[in-house]
């Protein structure tokens, strides 16, 4: 009786699992590197498979082109039964990216998935001029910042120290409260090189980040203590959450926006930084993904001090975008918040685009072809407002928000820059 019945579990457990295996899109394009010029046709085929490769031969999916997610050029309903995979093809006549939504309804849950095609990327410009006193503005709110005492809360984090590295959570005083991080020393080095990073969107870093022969500073955005003894960061996240996302907090005041804060408060941690005896301030890094990718925008043309750059998916980019027919990065502050001449007025001083055009130093961007959240070509103009000749940028092709080896890769090469340099 016993084996019968665990004869009978794994006979549904393994049904269960079948049940909840969904089917998949598969998508190729008639140019692997998927890059075409203005006017040339791009050919997708889709393929919608079962989890063991076997096409589904019934129901409808839906294949949908627009221009980077927002004008439609074309809509079609496939029969499964007649054709999987499917082929379709469309073109642009400026530069841009040629998006395929591909959905399919047949399922337990409704399935969706997207595609890239990139035509002439790199004359893709922002969709609004930089401001004119846009670098005179964030020139005068950076003096504004160091102004204020920097009242440095630095606390040793036994739990994360030892004979080779220190660790301590640090914060500093800015412009409407304070920025929070955290700091990592190796220990009987001399003076060390140093990576700074920014978490991508979400509640935040509550540890330091450990890496052996390098000092590290990684800052989070939010104006919360992430290490309180009475909660955890998920709650003091949802708290700040509670009346708004909070990248829309503030908007549409430039000043009191939730990333002026942000901003200048990091700033200044990474000057910070490289005034400490324990660095050299001469090889200095930095890394970051979407919100942090954005940061690396930011800080590179406000700051300066970074000796090499790696930005993922960028975000905050090209929020005018759409005067282009294109769709802005994350956060989407013209579309999210309900539209105003006012906010309309206040997004270029936040476009890393705009930050973007300040940058000096060597830097490598990675963008997704597939990506809805940080838009290919929001990417794209930022790349192609950075006026150093040592920049590169990965083409992902079909990666949507996320990261390949390519980033990590990356990484190392920074790592590598701020290490060949000598105290």
């Amino acid at each position: 009786m016993h084996r019968l019945c665990t004869i009978v579990s794994v006979f549904v457990c393994l049904f269960a699992l079948s049940l909840s295996a969904a089917p998949k899109f598969t998508f190729t394009l008639d140019r692997p590197e998927a890059q075409y010029k203005c006017g040339e046709p791009a050919t997708f085929t889709v393929l919608l498979a079962e989890e063991d490769g076997t096409p589904l031969s019934q129901g409808e999916m839906t294949l949908t082109l627009t221009r980077d997610g927002r004008d439609k050029i074309s809509s079609t309903k496939i029969d499964l039964s007649q054709q999987n995979p499917a082929t379709v093809a469309g073109t642009l006549e400026t530069p841009g990216f040629l998006r395929l939504q591909a959905s399919y309804a047949g399922g337990e849950k409704p399935l969706y998935a997207i595609y890239g095609a990139a035509y002439e990327p790199l004359k893709i410009q922002a969709g609004a001029p930089m401001p004119e006193d846009f670098w005179s503005f964030w020139q005068q709110e950076v003096q504004k910042a160091e102004a204020i005492p920097l009242d440095l809360q630095k606390e040793k984090l036994d739990e994360f120290s030892n004979e080779q590295y220190t660790s301590y959570k640090v914060s500093f005083a800015a412009p409407g409260g304070r920025v929070y991080g955290f700091l990592c020393l190796p220990q009987g080095k001399g003076r060390v090189p140093a990576w700074v990073s920014v978490p991508g969107a979400g509640p935040g870093r509550d540890a330091p980040a450990v890496d052996a022969n390098f000092a590290t500073l990684v800052l989070n955005v939010h104006p919360y203590d992430p290490r309180q003894p009475d909660r955890s960061i998920k709650e003091l996240y949802q708290e700040l959450n509670a009346n708004g996302i909070y990248m829309y907090i503030g908007a549409p005041d430039r000043e009191k926006v939730f990333f002026h804060r942000a901003i200048l408060g990091i700033n200044r941690a990474v000057n910070w930084l490289a005034a400490q005896p324990e660095i050299d301030p001469e090889r200095l890094g930095y890394y970051g993904s979407s919100q942090g990718g954005a940061f690396g925008l930011i800080l590179g043309g406000l700051n300066g001090k970074f000796s090499a750059l790696v930005c993922n998916v960028p975000a905050l980019c090209d929020h005018l975008a759409y005067k282009d027919k294109r769709s802005p990065g994350w956060p989407g502050y013209c579309s999210k918040l309900k539209y105003s001449p006012e906010i309309e007025a206040m997004v270029p001083y936040y476009d890393a685009v705009n930050f973007a055009r300040f940058v000096k130093k060597p830097i490598k961007i990675m963008v997704g072809f597939a990506d809805s959240t940080c838009s290919p070509g929001s990417v794209y103009a930022a790349f192609n407002a950075i006026p150093t000749a040592d920049k590169e940028i990965f083409n992902e092709v079909g990666m949507g928000h996320a990261g390949r080896p390519s980033f990590n890769t990356s990484i190392a090469w920074m790592k590598k820059v701020i290490s060949a340099a000598q105290p």
